[in-house]
């Protein structure tokens, strides 16, 4: 058996995935990529327009085709739709993450009087409520007696989700 799987098994049964899926960088950075290369072709081609000796000229103009090609790339070759359905599906997982925090929250709530802060008691009460997911990162819990608030976000998503109990009830995404 490999020892590099991406699955457990256990008589021959997946029992867990571990596999989270490739990391997504920000879409901002694209756009910061289109923008910045698309003005450095854009200043290299006008120098080399007027420039008037020969090899400086064609210096430029081959230096321009770089930044160009690089814009070429983000706007061609980079599927945003894709990128934007996997977001949406890591930041869907987070956030069904922060709803078994929410339901382990109330249980808590009713029978204790206040919200849990300390993640280990969290996770010690979340195992009947669907348990979490192991690609989720819980960033930061802060609770009182009156309301909790938890952020999230999945390995593989440059995004995270935010809940709050102050949205009208601690079941309710804020």
């Amino acid at each position: 058996m490999d020892l590099i799987a991406k699955n457990i098994l256990l008589n021959e049964w997946i029992i867990a995935q571990v596999d989270c899926g490739e990391k997504i960088p920000d879409l901002v950075i694209y756009e910061q990529i289109s923008q910045y290369s698309i003005w450095i072709a854009l200043s290299l081609a006008i120098g080399g327009i007027l420039v008037e000796q020969k090899v400086t000229k064609r210096i430029l103009m081959i230096i321009a085709v770089l930044p160009l090609a690089a814009w070429g790339y983000v706007q061609f070759m980079v599927d945003y739709t894709s990128l934007k359905k996997e977001i949406f599906a890591y930041n869907v997982l987070a956030e069904a993450t922060l709803a078994n925090i929410a339901e382990a929250q109330d249980r808590y709530k009713s029978e204790q009087g206040t919200y849990i802060s300390d993640f280990r008691k969290i996770y010690s009460h979340i195992g009947g409520a669907g348990g979490m997911n192991e690609c989720v990162k819980i960033i930061n819990i802060t609770a009182g007696f009156e309301h909790w608030r938890a952020e999230a976000s999945h390995i593989s998503s440059p995004d995270s989700v935010i809940w709050d109990s102050r949205a009208g009830t601690s079941l309710k995404k804020g």
